[in-house]
């Protein structure tokens, strides 16, 4: 529903991330914009609807700096994979896809996350073998179905996967190399054809459903490829978002190709910039921190992804005192199987006391809120969402204080952290509409949508049993090989345990 005069919220517990309480405020919105905020009582126009918002704690819509769209068919489906054994998996996991196929993986992720608080996110999309007009337009129809704030970037590399990592294509027996051929990345000019199209033709508003470029992994871009992604994002006033040291593999695999880390051959590239967000950033030195500091890149942690990979645990702290905004994600639901940034926001914050037995130097709860709001819409490059004050979009989440989570209520900020797991959110709204009110959204029909849902991951599973096979023969080999690589030498430390090296 659309708002159409001004509505004001009397009576909520206002929650501000860059301040260390709540405290009793008014809140005026006017054509989805918030006017004015104040105490209670605050001055309104004659016309304005009122809202009691008396036993609620009123929060920023929490922003996803980092999922896959499309990966949310696939929640579920495994328990036993690295991240170079998803890649590996992606045929399987991720092919055979139709145009509705990705309108129902989107919508449901949208679903999940403005029914969990969060009211903007940044989505990797994608689409094999490359990129369509047709699979942009359905996964942007997703996000407006639900009313959700997105920025899409096509997932794109022109670098085998197989080749990507040193070795591993020989280590292949010879009746699996054939396979490897449906790894290779498109063909570069295909690629910036499509890329150039999608940009020239998007007709959305960037402020609703922003466009963005997403070399998918730096490993699987050719030097050229990259600096043609940089050309393409500058001259169109686009964001760009790459996946950045997420596993150890990547990180020693860069120093045989390349002799330095892989944040050092982006600096070279040109690659680093305010414009940039690197997902994940788990095997960063402080040399690669302190580059991306100075190029002002946003670095967006994704703790649970991590855990399930096996990936290691990134140093957030570090990150901070290096200077570096910060934002937070889920990843795909296909490797952190929720999109649930509460739960994100605490892993991200509780993974800094795994780093340091220095509890002075562990991440506090006012840290952790500021990167899964401000910090992930500086990601997104949307520079209006993440806060409550004047000046920004309407987009509020309304957690009721009558939950269980919040009896007592002794510090909200640190209860925000620590105890919401999304059970509390109450009503949604973005953009001064309603997207969720008690409970229930508004926007898209759950109960319609779940036969449609379920009739498409049975086609996929039906017709994906020959890719289904083929991961499984390529698993083994790849993650042994993988597991082989990630023992060899090197100076930064991310595993909670000990490498489990022989």
């Amino acid at each position: 529903m659309t708002q159409t005069r001004p509505l004001v919220l009397r009576n909520g517990l206002l929650l501000r991330p860059e301040e260390s309480d709540a405290s009793p405020a008014d809140i005026l919105i006017d054509d989805g914009r918030i006017v004015a905020v104040g105490p209670p009582g605050l001055a309104a126009p004659d016309d304005a609807e009122t809202f009691d918002a008396a036993g609620y704690l009123l929060h920023p819509g929490l922003v996803n700096a980092h999922t896959h769209g499309y990966g949310h068919l696939s929640r579920g489906l495994t328990d036993d994979v690295t991240l170079e054994t998803l890649i590996a998996a992606a045929p399987w996991s991720s092919g055979n896809r139709r145009h509705e196929d990705t309108y129902l993986s989107t919508v449901i992720g949208a679903a999940e996350m403005v029914l969990k608080g969060c009211t903007a996110c940044y989505d990797m999309f994608l689409e094999l073998p490359a990129p369509t007009d047709e699979g942009m337009a359905a996964a942007a129809r997703a996000y407006e179905t639900v009313g959700m704030r997105a920025v899409l970037a096509p997932m794109v590399s022109d670098y085998p996967f197989f080749q990507a990592i040193p070795g591993l294509l020989d280590a292949l027996p010879a009746d699996l190399r054939p396979q490897a051929r449906g790894f290779a990345g498109a063909e570069i000019g295909l690629l910036f054809d499509r890329l150039s199209r999608i940009v020239r033709d998007w007709p959305h508003d960037r402020e609703r459903i922003a466009l963005a470029i997403g070399p998918t992994i730096p490993l699987l871009c050719t030097d050229d490829f990259l600096r043609g992604c940089v050309r393409l994002a500058e001259d169109n006033g686009l964001t760009m978002q790459t996946h950045l040291s997420e596993s150890k593999v990547q990180e020693v695999a860069a120093r045989k190709r390349y002799g330095r880390s892989l944040t050092a051959h982006l600096d070279a590239l040109g690659v680093l910039s305010p414009s940039l967000s690197a997902a994940h950033g788990v095997w960063l030195d402080d040399d690669d921190m302190a580059r991306l500091a100075g190029a002002g890149a946003t670095v967006v942690l994704n703790v649970g992804s991590n855990m399930r990979l096996g990936s290691g645990l990134p140093d957030m702290r570090g990150l901070m005192d290096a200077g570096v905004t910060i934002g937070i994600g889920t990843d795909a639901s296909s490797c952190s199987d929720n999109q649930n940034m509460y739960e994100a926001m605490r892993l991200a914050a509780y993974a800094s006391h795994l780093h340091d037995t220095d509890y002075r130097r562990w991440v506090r709860s006012g840290s952790a809120a500021q990167a899964a709001t401000l910090g992930s819409a500086a990601a997104l490059g949307m520079p209006r969402i993440g806060r409550i004050a004047p000046g920004y979009h309407a987009d509020i989440v309304f957690l009721d204080l009558g939950h269980i989570h919040w009896l007592p209520l002794r510090n909200a900020i640190n209860q925000f952290v620590q105890a919401e797991d999304a059970t509390a959110v109450r009503h949604v709204m973005i953009g001064g509409d309603w997207v969720v009110r008690d409970r229930a959204l508004l926007t898209v029909d759950l109960a319609a949508l779940k036969p449609q849902v379920e009739a498409a991951v049975a086609r996929l599973d039906a017709i994906g049993q020959t890719e289904r096979e083929i991961f499984r023969k390529l698993q083994p080999i790849v993650g042994a090989y993988c597991s082989s690589l990630a023992c060899e030498g090197h100076h930064v430390h991310r595993l909670a345990g000990h490498a489990g090296c022989a």
